[in-house]
């Protein structure tokens, strides 16, 4: 079984070295192989230099440069079409570098996938845990999940979680050029289309830790994004 993890970065020179040595020490004895495709937003810290330095130690490390900052969705779609395209694996997982996302957690998803098309990380299912948020940032995230399951129709209970597993397949029946999104909102969009094909997912619990290091990329227009994505839904099925 072959493994293709896609992280986004963004000035995350700090906290990516930790990441890939975690991962390379305890994700690749699990598969066949496993490759980390690194997608910059040219960092101005040099992330996109340092992730190419760390191919040199970890193998099998793709670093694609984008031109300017163009968002954690598009980043995405990059990042996938990369994979599918380009790299002969059979699961691909999506995470960030920021540490809010362990990597020991992988090994779960591997386990559980087998019967299911798709699995999410998920902060809402019994034995999950986050920490290091305070209350409105608690209640911001339970709004906005809210939100985006009654208007797109989504079961999943964290359907915002950045931390999520695919079989090769599932993300084959993506369509990529109907969202719009490029921004966080993409999270859910690729939701909304998994339930339109009849695409089962599993929830597992995680323990989500707020960043520590560096700085949060949410902002203002992603925030309004995300509200009109989820208004485009109503009246959809």
């Amino acid at each position: 079984m072959k493994l293709s993890i896609v992280i986004p970065t963004y000035n995350e020179k700090e906290t990516l070295p930790n990441l890939i040595e975690r991962l390379y020490d305890e994700i690749e004895p699990l598969v066949e192989e496993l490759h980390v495709v690194i997608v910059d937003d040219s960092s101005p810290d040099g992330t996109a230099d340092l992730a190419r330095n760390l191919g040199e130690k970890f193998h099998k490390i793709s670093v694609i440069q984008r031109p300017m900052k163009m968002g954690l969705g598009a980043a995405y779609k990059d990042g996938f079409n990369h994979v599918l395209e380009k790299l002969d694996v059979d699961l691909i997982v999506q995470m960030d570098a920021d540490h809010s996302h362990n990597p020991s957690e992988i090994a779960i998803m591997i386990e559980k996938i087998v019967d299911y098309d798709y699995i999410i990380a998920s902060r809402h299912v019994p034995g999950s845990s986050i920490v290091g948020w305070n209350a409105r940032r608690q209640m911001t995230h339970s709004v906005a999940g809210a939100i985006a399951r009654f208007s797109a129709k989504i079961d999943i209970k964290d359907p915002t979680s950045g931390f999520r597993m695919f079989k090769k397949e599932t993300l084959q029946r993506v369509e990529f050029d109907r969202i719009h999104s490029d921004g966080f909102a993409f999270q859910i969009e690729v939701l909304y289309q998994l339930k339109q094909k009849d695409l089962r997912g599993l929830e597992v619990p995680t323990t989500f830790v707020n960043r520590v290091e560096g700085e949060s990329k949410m902002g203002g227009s992603e925030i309004l994004q995300f509200i009109k994505m989820c208004f485009s839904y109503f009246g959809k099925k």
